[in-house]
Formats: structure tokens, sequence, C-alpha cells
């Protein structure tokens, strides 16, 4: 029998591929955990660019940050910074890329105001979710619905219904009107907005359909020349018109 053809000589080599085999795996492997703890150690913050913020300055997202110049890039987590971020009512989203070159490339997402919140006599900016983004301090230019009193904690269910009202108005992009737009009421059901001097009571839900059967009528009041005291759209198959009575 020729050592060729030999059984034995046949498994000495599988063994000896194995072997060298498991030698290269080992070696890519302990240069793969070589070359992550050298980027984790040698790699450092060179810069962080913030694109897409127009309320945050880059300060204040700096501060929320709490990533620092130097410090090793491969160590950081990018769940944490998006979390630190995430900390301001401003930051809707943010999307987190590390460089090997050192930098970190951050695109903020922005909410944007949707309305403004009188709560205790003080005005709020919020967003399409109701969230209060920041206090207004200097006097409000009024361009943007007014929610007028009703206190997101202890009146829930009117706020919440407000601002499904307010993004309807938004999105239909019906808030092409002069004058000031506001909405009052303790409760869904007493809901009411007034348009410059114009009272109308909404009340809770189907406001798309309540707006179409506003609109109808609209038209029929200007032909009229009435004036009105209040328009009542709370009542599922009619609307009443409540004529002022001098």
């Amino acid at each position: 029998m020729s050592k060729k053809n030999n059984p034995s000589t046949k498994k000495n080599k599988r063994k000896w591929v194995l072997i060298f085999s498991a030698i290269i795996l080992i070696a890519l492997l302990a240069a793969s955990i070589w070359l992550f703890l050298y980027l984790k150690q040698n790699i450092r913050v060179k810069e962080i660019i913030f694109t897409g913020n127009q309320h945050s300055k880059n300060e204040e997202l700096y501060a929320l940050l709490k990533v620092k110049k130097g410090d090793p890039i491969y160590g950081l987590s990018l769940k944490q910074m998006h979390n630190n971020l995430k900390q301001s009512p401003w930051i809707k989203d943010a999307i987190i890329r590390k460089e090997v070159n050192g930098l970190i490339l951050i695109k903020i997402v922005e909410s944007f105001p949707s309305a403004i919140l009188f709560r205790a006599g003080k005005p709020h900016l919020v967003d399409n979710a109701g969230i209060i983004l920041e206090e207004i301090h200097e006097p409000p230019v009024i361009f943007l619905p007014v929610i007028m009193e009703i206190d997101p904690e202890k009146n829930k269910d009117a706020y919440k219904d407000a601002i499904v009202f307010i993004n309807l108005l938004n999105q239909k992009k019906l808030l092409s009107y002069t004058g000031q737009l506001e909405i009052t009421g303790n409760t869904p059901d007493e809901l009411a907005i007034k348009v410059d001097d114009l009272l109308i009571k909404i009340g809770s839900g189907d406001y798309e359909k309540k707006l179409e059967r506003l609109d109808k009528i609209k038209e029929e009041i200007k032909n009229k020349n009435i004036i009105i005291e209040y328009i009542d759209l709370r009542f599922s198959d009619q609307v009443i018109v409540k004529p002022l009575t001098r």
C-alpha cells in the first residue's frame, strides 16, 4: 500500500488542515480584538457637527450631548447620546454617525410649534403632540392658534381634543384668517373657538365633519348679513346659529 493511499496519512493531513485553519481564525480574531481596542483608545473626538437645528443652539446641544473633544470616539454609546439629546422637548429625533477620522455627525430633527398655550397667564409654545416646548418670555406675536387656560394636567381630555382640532386646521390649511383664533373649554364638550369676535362651539370629536357643516353655512350667513352671537356645531345632524339680539 502506497503512502498516498494510506488512511493514516489522509487522517494526518486533515488534522494539520484543521490545526492550520484554527491558527488562522485565532490570529484573525486576535487581530480584530487588537484593532478594536486600538481604535477605541486612539481615535478621539475631533469635532462634533450639528445640522438641522434651528431653534436649538449648538451650545445647548453640546451641553445635552455630554461629549467633549478628545473623548475616545468608539467608547461613546450612540444610544446614550441619542437619549441625552432627547431630553430637550425641541428634539424630536437625532441621527448620529461616528467617523473614523474623529468626526461625530448629528442630524437634528426638531419639533415645530403648532399653538400657543396660555397657562397661568403665561404663554408657552407647544408642538403638534401637545408637548410644551418653552415659555415665551417676551410679549408674543400671535401667529398661531391660542389655547386659553386649558391645563394639560387638570383638563387632559379637553387639552387632547384641542390639539387634535388644531392639527386638523393645520393639515387642511384652514388657518388663513385675519385676527386671532382662541380655543377654550374645561371639558371636551365645552370646547369652543373664537375667531375674531365670532364664537363657535365645537364640542368633542368629528371635527372634520363639523368644519364641513360650518363651511356650508358660512356663505349663507354672509349673504344674509346676519350678526351672529354664536354658532353651535356640537350636534351631529344640525347647526345652530344664534343671532345677536340687541
